[in-house]
């Protein structure tokens, strides 16, 4: 299993990131309308912050793993949960973790996907 990683680098103005992703998973040989799991990276002033954060978006769907960072001061809190990839699921996950971070001072960071190479 390989992880795609959404490209941080600068795309033209109507490129939508998210769906070069969906297109980058058909590249690699996944059926895109099929669950994968995802992997969101959030980011927050301390551990209580991070303890906080990670009860906030529990449910049975989710693991999340709480760790640290090379970020001086922050944790690192990975969501992790399967799901169909399109842009609207992953705007609609980017958008819920987003306001979920924003009161404690955090950032959502970046989302990967898992991809089997069997």
């Amino acid at each position: 299993m390989s992880f795609l990683r959404r490209d941080a680098r600068p795309k033209p103005a109507t490129a939508d990131p998210d769906a070069l992703a969906v297109e980058e998973l058909r590249k690699a040989g996944a059926d895109p309308s099929l669950p994968h799991e995802t992997r969101h990276f959030l980011y927050v002033p301390g551990v209580k912050a991070a303890q906080q954060l990670a009860r906030s978006l529990k449910r049975p769907d989710r693991r999340i793993e709480i760790e640290t960072s090379a970020r001086k001061g922050y944790w690192l809190v990975a969501v992790i949960q399967s799901v169909v990839v399109t842009p609207e699921s992953i705007s609609a996950l980017r958008t819920e973790f987003e306001a979920a971070v924003a009161p404690l001072g955090g950032e959502y960071d970046y989302w990967q996907v898992a991809v089997d190479n069997d």
